[in-house]
């Protein structure tokens, strides 16, 4: 009867198992990124900045184990739209959005140039930032 039980719970389960939530994105500046300012990124600070595996390798494109600043503008520009971070879709990043994404407060005051308490796509290109 017990067997019975846990097959019951585990077929109840099979559907949420198979569709796990993608990550939500993340974002980081090149100084957050190059954190010993030698103007490359290496595998181990892209990493302790949070960025995954795959996502280093996508950038270093001569694979030589660090991302420098040509291979990061270069992905900067193929991949910058804020459309991944605006959760409610109003073409703008709030504080909230910003936060939950991996800026501080401090960030978000200098790229909201406006002080309108949103970035705009047009403010985000103006910042040395990238989302993956």
């Amino acid at each position: 009867m017990k067997l019975i039980k846990y097959l019951f719970i585990a077929a109840a389960l099979m559907p949420t198992i198979g569709y796990s939530q993608t990550p939500a994105p993340k974002i980081a500046s090149l100084a957050t990124l190059d954190a010993n300012k030698d103007s490359k990124i290496t595998k181990e600070e892209a990493l302790k900045a949070g960025m995954p595996d795959a996502t280093f390798k996508q950038i270093d494109k001569d694979n030589n184990g660090s991302i420098s600043v040509a291979e990061f503008n270069t992905y900067k520009s193929q991949n910058n739209s804020i459309a991944r971070l605006d959760s409610d879709n109003d073409k703008k990043i709030s504080r909230a959005e910003a936060v939950k994404a991996g800026m501080t407060e401090q960030e978000f005051r200098i790229l909201d140039k406006d002080n309108s308490g949103f970035i705009t796509q047009q403010e985000w290109d103006t910042g040395d930032w990238i989302i993956w």
